[in-house]
């Protein structure tokens, strides 16, 4: 049977003159196609085992509506907080219109990934945390979560409104809800905590509005749907994935990330399923799905349709777009589908998007680089380093690399990197002194580290995850990156920092494995250090193994360097005599 395809919006003429008429400035005028197209697919929702749940435009509208009804009713008013804590899902959709249109601020969160309670209690801190630093009018969930969150609550006397959406949307009494303007805070977004303690980054409708049409003007959407299964809680997932699709009115196919971590097979099936044209990712997934994804599970799967992938939200390994095409070729995935982006929170999300075709990999000199912080082409002689080309900056955006007196450097000059654009945030939540420290002279300063070459950006890491060591400069991810293809180590399951002594400077890899015998492990010990000698010409002075699951991690899956190093350095300091 033909597989049934997700019609975009809009589908004909009239509607598109409507579409036209009602281009979104705001994320409430999103809403718009409700009133001309009410019975078009805005999102299908597919969770594993399931039957597929459609989200007509109609029903989208009127659960929105229906949830700021009830938020009223709950006495959350305008410009108050709301900590949304729900999976992928309808739910989640109502909730987050719903209290835009009441006029408040949505927060998303990571909700539990289960309704164990010594499962959920581990992300509650966080969740609380986070409440208390936005001073959150109310927490929305579902009942089970709700319930163990309340039980958490007066264990620790926290006093907290909580709401249900677990049965659906009540029937507003009257039409009229909160309108907005584009200045106005749209929405809190938490950072993954990977690089500091979580901040709120404030953006406003204009800041999103401006990113998604920036987004939208630079891939091609066809005629087609995305397919996406990043969390919500993420700002890939809800403004590169859901936000955007909602913005250009075409369809999206949502799965939870516990669906594509269950099966990253679904994620190609409903790619073929709907015809889609693009979906997004970060660098581990494609990985994976070359790694794992048997012929058995691909091989009545058509994915020629597929335009664009996006490639972000962690550094991009030309290893793992270029595994990923020629697995599955067959299926009629084109090369230089996937294409390697940058952003970050502060920018609602995308700064620089790739060019279409492989990636660009530059080589450089590795002395130069160390030592002067240049990126030279080979001499013919000695190590070098590649780095993959994230892009040229989106339209709307400006992009420098500056030194440390924000003098901007010229090409392959190594710095900080700043972007200007309308999508920038206008600071942290309550955090004066962070919002300060990051936007000076108009300009955001993202921590991160790269050079331009020929209007290519390219990220060599960042300045708070720097190792300097006897002049050199070595940045953590390329320690993690070797140290990871090292047989025995788990993927994505390595950390590197720098610990300072009084007469140098220690760097220290923390690696996950699943070798417990002792004679493996020390075996396993000295394949890192020699791994690292052949690489930089320097070896860790210190190789810890952990178990699976050790290393502390964001709710969105990524390494806390700084938190593992913290340990360490406690762990050190308790073992003195």
């Amino acid at each position: 049977m033909e597989p049934e395809r997700l019609l975009p919006f809009p589908v004909h003429a009239q509607q598109q003159r409507a579409w036209d008429a009602a281009r979104a400035t705001t994320l409430v005028e999103i809403l718009a196609p409700a009133r001309f197209a009410p019975d078009v697919i805005a999102l299908r929702f597919a969770e594993h085992g399931a039957p597929p749940e459609d989200m007509t435009w109609a029903r989208l509208d009127r659960g929105a509506r229906g949830r700021a009804a009830e938020l009223t009713s709950a006495r959350v008013g305008a410009g108050d907080r709301v900590v949304l804590m729900l999976p992928t899902g309808p739910a989640f959709f109502e909730a987050f219109f719903g209290t835009l249109l009441a006029g408040a601020v949505p927060v998303p969160v990571a909700p539990p990934p289960s309704a164990r309670r010594e499962k959920a209690a581990a992300l509650f801190d966080t969740i609380v945390r986070i409440a208390h630093d936005c001073s959150a009018a109310a927490v929305v969930g579902l009942d089970r979560p709700l319930a163990l969150l309340a039980e958490y609550l007066r264990e620790r006397d926290i006093d907290l409104t909580l709401v249900s959406v677990s049965t659906p949307a009540m029937e507003p009494a009257a039409p009229g809800v909160a309108t907005a303007a584009p200045r106005d805070l749209a929405l809190l977004q938490y950072t993954s905590g990977s690089t500091s303690h979580p901040k709120g980054v404030e953006l406003t409708h204009a800041n999103i509005i401006a990113n998604t049409s920036a987004i939208a003007s630079a891939i091609v959407h066809g005629a087609s749907a995305g397919v996406f299964w990043l969390p919500l809680h993420h700002d890939m997932g809800l403004i590169g994935g859901a936000l955007t699709a909602l913005y250009c009115r075409r369809p999206a196919v949502l799965m939870p990330p516990q669906a594509f971590a269950r099966d990253p097979a679904r994620w190609l099936q409903y790619l073929s399923d709907v015809r889609a044209t693009i979906t997004v990712a970060p660098n581990f997934a494609f990985s994976h799905c070359a790694r794992t994804v048997t012929d058995e599970d691909v091989a009545d799967l058509d994915l020629s349709a597929l335009e664009v992938a996006l490639n972000g939200a962690e550094p991009v390994e030309p290893a793992a777009i270029a595994a990923f095409e020629e697995r599955f070729a067959k299926q009629g995935l084109k090369a230089g589908t996937v294409r390697p982006v940058y952003g970050l929170a502060e920018s609602a999300l995308a700064v620089t998007f790739g060019d279409p075709g492989p990636p660009l990999v530059d080589v450089v000199q590795a002395d130069a680089l160390e030592r002067e912080g240049h990126a030279r082409p080979p001499d013919g002689g000695g190590r070098t380093r590649s780095f993959v080309s994230v892009g040229r900056p989106l339209p709307t955006q400006e992009v420098r690399v500056v030194d440390a007196a924000d003098r901007a450097l010229a090409d392959r000059e190594v710095g900080e990197i700043v972007v200007r654009g309308p999508s920038i945030t206008r600071g942290y939540y309550r955090q004066p002194e962070a919002t300060t420290a990051a936007l000076r002279g108009g300009w955001l300063h993202t921590g991160d580290l790269g050079y331009m070459a020929e209007g290519r950006l390219y990220i060599t890491g960042r300045s708070k995850d720097l190792i300097i060591r006897l002049g050199r400069n070595y940045h953590a991810q390329d320690f993690e990156r070797v140290v990871g293809a090292v047989p025995g180590v788990l993927p994505g399951g390595v950390v590197a920092f720098g610990v300072e002594t009084a007469d140098t400077t220690r760097i220290v890899v923390v690696a996950e494995t699943r070798v417990r015998e002792a004679e493996a492990l020390v075996d396993l010990n000295a394949r890192i250090r020699e791994c690292c000698r052949q690489h930089f010409d320097i070896g860790p002075d210190d190789v810890r193994l952990a178990t699976p699951g050790e290393i502390p991690r964001t709710t969105s899956g990524k390494v806390r360097r700084q938190a593992c190093r913290q340990q360490y350095e406690a762990e050190m300091t308790a073992s003195r005599p």
